[in-house]
């Protein structure tokens, strides 16, 4: 197959992670009968990542290492600088690509394919290729975690983090609530779908399949709120460009504990956070108070 495939993988001190992503797509690489190309764009890694990296494409098992570094003290939001390094992969795809092929954009401090060998990998490629789906994102197993990016109706149709932030901070206490109704009760169990493809707005979840072609590269850009611009994900913009979206059900990663860990919780701990966050609401409005009274005194 003549198709090339763009694996552009965002790192920043993520190590253990991005040796194990790397690893598996080399080898995955001799197994492919389709054109990789592996790109990794770090912001700022002080963890052996650009060492390690640098002699991958030394030694031509990797294809690029693009480094942007002292984001952090010219853009302090997160999301600027992501879109800032997504935008860097894809600029670096249109250096290479002859007309059209099939862009992976990956976050490289997520467990990405420990879940999916290389002949279900290369399948899962050649049936988007033939499908008429313009980008496909995998259901991360056993709960759906990147609600950010998740845009669809009747699950997560609006900006979830930034309501349940506003709710927070306007109400003070009980902030479990809006964490539990906005956050967590839309952290969804693979089960809940018996769709073989769930249509959606937009979507990520640590990697995707995009097809993109020389004019898709003209337009399509990952960009920033100006209003809300740590609230609202680089990749809504993205998607935008894009009409037949899915995520699919069968090609799973693990879901980050990180971001998943009140699912996981017996009804034991989630009583125990809980009292902790309303321990944490408490103690905040009385340092709030306190700090007016202050003033005013």
């Amino acid at each position: 197959m003549n198709q090339s495939i763009y694996f552009i993988g965002m790192s920043k001190n993520c190590f253990p992670n991005l040796k194990n992503n790397i690893n598996y797509l080399i080898k995955y690489k001799q197994f492919s009968n389709f054109n990789i190309n592996i790109c990794i764009v770090d912001s700022d890694s002080v963890d052996g990542t650009k060492k390690f990296c640098k002699n991958l494409v030394t030694n031509k098992d990797i294809d690029s290492l693009i480094e942007i570094d002292n984001l952090e003290n010219s853009h302090p939001s997160r999301i600027e600088r992501l879109s800032i390094s997504r935008n860097k992969g894809l600029e670096y795809i249109k250096k290479k690509i002859d007309n059209s092929g099939i862009y992976v954009p990956m976050d490289m401090d997520l467990d990405l394919f420990s879940l999916t060998d290389f002949s279900e990998l290369e399948k899962l490629i050649e049936n988007f290729i033939d499908s008429d789906s313009d980008g496909l994102f995998p259901y991360s197993t056993p709960y759906y975690y990147d609600i950010f990016a998740l845009r669809k109706k009747g699950w997560v149709g609006g900006n979830n983090l930034l309501i349940s932030n506003k709710l927070k901070n306007r109400f003070l206490i009980f902030s479990f609530v809006f964490n539990y109704v906005f956050i967590f009760r839309q952290q969804k169990h693979i089960k809940a779908f018996n769709e073989e493809k769930i249509r959606v707005l937009s979507a990520f979840g640590g990697i995707g399949l995009y097809k993109i072609y020389n004019d898709t590269l003209t337009d399509a850009k990952y960009d920033v709120s100006k209003k809300e611009i740590d609230f609202y994900s680089e990749h809504i913009f993205f998607n935008a460009h894009f009409n037949n979206l899915f995520i699919s059900p069968k090609w799973n990663i693990e879901s980050p504990a990180e971001y998943t860990f009140f699912k996981s919780y017996n009804y034991f701990n989630k009583w125990i956070y809980f009292l902790k966050t309303l321990k944490n609401d408490l103690k905040n409005i009385y340092l709030k108070f306190k700090n007016l009274f202050t003033l005013t005194s």
